[in-house]
């Protein structure tokens, strides 16, 4: 049974929807972790940890599954346009170093902070090596953690793996081609030409 699909949409205008926070979460709903970096051995430092965590906050165009009371079983995803719009917003209104644990509204933390931020444009050449799978319009972060107890369960990797975002927004359907109907369709196209022939 396919699920319904809606799009996330949020109004540039208002004060109302957009990003409100970055939590560092145990499964993130994209499903792809963060990756941690640790310094490379120079003169000055000797295995000192940079404390650096990579990956991505919101992939582009890619359904990610829900389900509530209200609405049952659906789907939503982000547009390339839509992320542009969210960390547009995000960053008008100063809110990259938000960050929580686990969607938790009682533990957000101050000793993580964001030093990178890019949306994936690979007509451009903005695309890390090491996400070159990732859809095109995804936005990938990198936050620096200064708190040792925090960076200790990051690289525990037990409860904090991945990035996942806090967002007010509206959401309007969308029709999705399903892989059954695109089959359906080139086995169509090949049996007519098939009978040309």
């Amino acid at each position: 049974m396919e699920l319904p699909t809606y799009k996330i949409v949020i109004n540039m205008e208002d004060d109302i929807t957009g990003m409100t926070a970055v939590s560092l979460v145990e499964h993130p709903a994209i499903e792809v972790p963060f990756l941690c970096f640790n310094a490379e051995q120079n003169s000055f430092q000797l295995d000192k940890e940079k404390r650096v965590i990579t990956g991505p906050a919101i992939l582009a165009d890619t359904p990610i599954y829900r389900n509530s009371p209200s609405r049952g079983e659906y789907q939503v995803l982000f547009t390339k346009e839509t992320i542009r719009q969210i960390v547009e917003k995000y960053a008008k209104n100063q809110l990259f170093n938000v960050v929580n644990l686990q969607h938790d509204e009682d533990t957000f933390v101050n000793s993580c902070y964001m030093i990178e931020s890019l949306i994936i444009d690979k007509e451009r050449g903005i695309c890390p090596n090491e996400f070159k799978d990732i859809p095109d319009g995804s936005w990938i972060v990198s936050y620096k953690v200064d708190d040792e107890a925090l960076w200790n369960e990051i690289k525990n990797g037990k409860h904090l793996n991945g990035f996942s975002i806090e967002i007010l927004s509206e959401i309007e359907p969308v029709e999705l081609k399903s892989h059954k109907n695109n089959m359906n369709k080139k086995l169509f196209k090949m049996a007519k030409t098939i009978l040309k022939l």
